[in-house]
């Protein structure tokens, strides 16, 4: 890195206040040094008066003196460093430090940063505003150098950002119509108060454009994360976070401040968690946004969920289920009383079928009354009361007031403690319908969960009518899908051999529509369990969750492997995406080979063809490999020669 300096002592922003009372002036130093005569200076002051401009200015709009020269002379003047930034190599977290947009405004650009001090190259160091407003936006004392503007403006086109600025991106928006942010009174005011002045700032359209592209994706999810050197966000679509834009390190304590603002949070607490709420309306499209901050190693971080109203109120029939699984949901949902639960872990999509539930059942003559925590959609006809535990506003003190409100319906969020599970079992037995969620793997765990939380299995039995376990899986996209054969790892375990596929495979390759993932939606895969007059003398005999499986599927349950399976034999979705849902392995099943249906891994025998699913040996009956040519154990042969 090489450069020339002139070797003068640097000065701080409190002497350049005090200098103009012994500094000398510009154009003595000019005549003193020979770069100009005392004629040529009489004709350049005598130009300034009319124009206004500095006098280094006029004199080399007269060609009386170069850049060079100037910047040169006012170095000695001001004694500060004068900078030769031809062959200069500025380090990347050093040119973050300042905005492109602000480089080019005041004609700067940093050059090193050492001890909370930063360097700052720029053509006119007498503007004591650039000074405040550069140690207002770094954060750092600036140490001011004198360069060329040609020099500065050629450093800025070689350092900042070719790929995508603040500037490239807020041009995007030239012409479309931008987000109102509601209540925008509550926001003005904040904005006024804190001293941001937002109307037509680049970091509006910025935190407009991500938000507008991540509903454009269909995101559930925002995430806006603060790294070393850059600020990365992230959106998750269809469960699976994308990279979407990734921003210079400066631009991530504004765009926060932004979000806060909207958010109603307190912008200048950066040390603890916060959650905020914002209504976003446009021309086509109206969601609600929850927000949460948190505080990280490299700045705070920013997670938006986004509640979209178009999309989320599906019906049952659009969610995916089988017929016979709709079927038997429809059929729980029509009871007069009884609860359903809805089981699975987050993410599985759980919510979105309770409130298909309530749009099917919806009518005038029904009192349904919710209990969330937070209200995610707002659904109307329908009462829906969130929990705020900040003033004893919990679960079971809203449940209570709830029954005597003349309920038909009531739906609870989820069942976490006693009190919720007591409560809402026997609103269940004294005629109403409840619909609730839990986290358990499969259906019948549900009834053991409630048993666990300390509920009488004999109130469970009365009252539970039936368990949906779900799971959410992508679907392949229909523009780029293709017949391939799985790999045998994949199909080993699913006991499948590659060598006589029972049906068709397929995937999806990639395309612009489905961003190159070869993915686009979601579907669901489930399991429903129906309360049988079997299964409820097993739940109040304390019977096990594998009890109880055994006896569901024996009564026709169709198990999440076995959902899943039929979903990738329709060529729906992959062996991945199954099991990546369906992880334990009593859950995952096997093709039979004989008669195409799915069984369970541990069956040896097909239940429906009798059909051996394990090879064995026809003398001892012990398991044996398919290329095997004789038993090991017992030396019967097992293939004829």
């Amino acid at each position: 890195m090489k450069d020339k300096k002139v070797k003068t002592e640097p000065i701080n922003k409190t002497q350049l206040r005090r200098e103009p009372v012994t500094r000398r002036k510009l154009g003595e130093i000019l005549v003193e040094t020979g770069l100009i005569s005392s004629e040529k200076l009489a004709e350049g002051l005598e130009a300034q008066k009319s124009s206004g401009k500095r006098l280094g200015q006029i004199l080399i709009e007269m060609n009386l003196i170069s850049e060079e020269e100037i910047a040169f002379a006012l170095a000695m003047q001001l004694k500060i460093p004068y900078v030769d930034l031809s062959n200069f190599e500025i380090p990347q977290n050093v040119i973050e430090t300042i905005p492109e947009s602000v480089s080019r405004k005041f004609l700067c650009v940093p050059i090193a940063l050492k001890n909370s001090v930063l360097d700052v190259a720029m053509a006119d160091p007498l503007d004591l505003n650039m000074m405040k407003d550069l140690q207002f936006i770094t954060g750092f004392s600036i140490q001011p150098a004198i360069s060329t503007s040609s020099q500065i403006i050629e450093m800025i086109e070689k350092y900042y950002h070719p790929e995508k600025t603040i500037g490239d991106v807020a041009d995007e928006f030239m012409g479309e119509e931008l987000m109102e942010f509601l209540p925008e009174k509550e926001v003005e005011e904040e904005e006024e108060e804190h001293g941001i002045d937002m109307k037509d700032s680049p970091f509006v359209k910025m935190v407009d454009l991500i938000i507008k592209n991540a509903i454009k994706k269909g995101a559930s999810d925002v995430h806006i994360e603060a790294q070393e050197n850059q600020v990365r966000v992230r959106n998750r679509v269809d469960g699976v976070l994308q990279d979407s834009i990734k921003l210079p390190k400066w631009t991530q304590p504004i765009i926060i401040s932004r979000i806060k603002v909207l958010g109603g949070m307190d912008i200048s607490e950066k040390r603890l968690p916060q959650d905020g709420r914002i209504k976003v309306r446009s021309k086509n499209v109206s969601v609600d946004l929850r927000v949460s901050t948190l505080p990280t190693y490299y700045g705070e971080k920013a997670v938006i969920r986004i509640l979209n109203k178009q999309e989320a109120f599906m019906s049952l029939p659009e969610l995916g289920f089988s017929e016979k699984s709709l079927v038997a949901i429809q059929n729980f949902i029509a009871q007069p009383q009884g609860m359903l639960l809805i089981t699975g872990p987050t993410g599985s999509g759980k919510t979105s079928t309770l409130y298909a539930c309530m749009q099917a059942i919806k009518s005038d003559e029904l009192n349904i009354i919710t209990v969330e925590d937070p209200v995610e959609y707002e659904l109307p006809g329908i009462n829906q009361v969130q929990i705020n535990e900040k003033v004893g506003l919990t679960f079971p003190f809203v449940l209570r007031s709830i029954l005597r409100q003349d309920p038909n319906v009531i739906m609870i969020g989820e069942i976490r403690d006693v009190d919720t599970a007591e409560i809402a079992l026997q609103a269940s037995l004294t005629g109403h319908l409840v619909l609730s969620t839990l986290h358990t793997n499969d259906a019948p765990s549900a009834i053991t969960r409630l048993v666990d939380i300390g509920m009488a299995p004999y109130m469970i039995a009365s009252s539970v009518i039936g368990v949906v376990a779900q799971r959410l899986v992508r679907v392949i996209c229909p523009e780029c899908k293709e017949e391939y054969v799985p790999n045998p790892e994949l199909l080993g375990r699913l006991g499948l051999d590659g060598k006589a596929l029972p049906f068709k495979f397929y995937r999806g390759t990639g395309c612009s529509r489905c961003g190159n993932l070869g993915f686009k939606g979601r579907t669901v895969i489930e399991e429903v369990m129906v309360m049988s007059r079997k299964i409820r003398e097993l739940t109040q005999a304390s019977a096990t969750a594998d009890e109880i499986r055994e006896a569901a599927m024996a009564t026709g349950m169709t198990t999440l492997g076995i959902s899943g399976l039929k979903k990738i034999e329709k060529g729906i979705t992959t062996i991945g995406e199954v099991l990546k849902a369906v992880q334990q392995k009593e859950e995952l099943t096997t093709i039979c080979p004989y008669c195409g249906r799915g069984v369970s891994l541990d069956f040896r025998d097909c239940p429906y063809c009798k059909k051996p699913l394990v090879p064995t040996c026809a003398s001892c009956g012990r398991i044996v490999q398919p290329e095997w040519v004789v038993c090991p154990y017992c030396r019967n042969d097992l293939k004829p020669s």
